[in-house]
């Protein structure tokens, strides 16, 4: 939320999923949470014609970043702006179907 409200933040791109929660941040401030392949780091540097500005830049890598971009994309929508959460989703499929794959498996549940 503090990046939300007192930075402006309304999207973010990241690989490896956020906290609990921000999916109601998310809905309530009008952002998005978009997922990026991990690994292509190469190929979406290639997508960067600028930058524009960093912010707490002594978190290095971690730092927020904002570019200037041309063609960036695909990226997928994790988490909307209205509450929804792809991670959510995924997490109730894997527990509903969990017993029957350990079934299939001969696996005691």
């Amino acid at each position: 939320q503090p990046l939300m409200t007192q930075k402006g933040v309304r999207m973010i791109i990241d690989k490896g999923g956020i906290r609990e929660g921000s999916a109601e941040a998310f809905k309530e401030f009008g952002g998005v949470y978009l997922a990026i392949i991990g690994g292509t780091a190469a190929l979406e540097t290639t997508w960067i014609e600028q930058i524009e500005d960093v912010d707490m830049d002594d978190l290095n890598p971690e730092s927020l970043w904002r570019f200037k971009t041309k063609d960036f994309g695909p990226l997928l929508v994790a988490m909307n702006s209205h509450g929804g959460s792809m991670y959510q989703e995924v997490k109730g499929e894997v527990a509903r179907n969990k017993d029957t794959f350990r079934n299939s498996l001969g696996i005691d549940s």
